[in-house]
């Protein structure tokens, strides 16, 4: 396990993402300390996500201006953008289905030597 902490400063909903991220990514074996920074920037931008999105839940997709206008909430920005940040920290990590397709399958059948392999090391031994 690298030596990462989760952020102290984000909601229990991202923590526990978190921690369910840090599992999967400690059992197949990718992490290292040089991705903690990835992973603060996931983990800040899955809360600001979901902080931004109960914001909007809350007062509605429009808000009323200092003019008395009714214009778009701000926070909506502040979720997509938060979103798509977290999106391609995912893909990075694989931990959407679409990037897990793309990762090279690691099972134990392919990591033993076919016969062929097991021949050539043999006559590599010999010689």
């Amino acid at each position: 396990m690298i030596n990462y902490k989760v952020p102290t400063d984000i909601n229990k909903e991202a923590k526990t993402y978190m921690n369910d991220v840090l599992c999967k990514l400690d059992e197949s074996g990718v992490l290292e300390n040089v991705d903690n920074a990835a992973l603060d920037m996931l983990a800040r931008n899955y809360s600001m996500f979901i902080n931004a999105s109960k914001q909007v839940e809350k007062d509605g997709m429009m808000i009323e201006n200092n003019r008395g206008n009714l214009v778009a909430h701000p926070m909506i920005k502040v979720a997509k953008d938060s979103q798509t940040m977290a999106m391609k920290v995912m893909a990075e990590f694989g931990l959407t289905a679409k990037a897990r397709t793309k990762l090279p399958k690691l099972d134990k059948a392919e990591t033993e030597a076919t016969p062929l392999e097991a021949f050539v090391k043999q006559a590599k031994e010999i010689r």
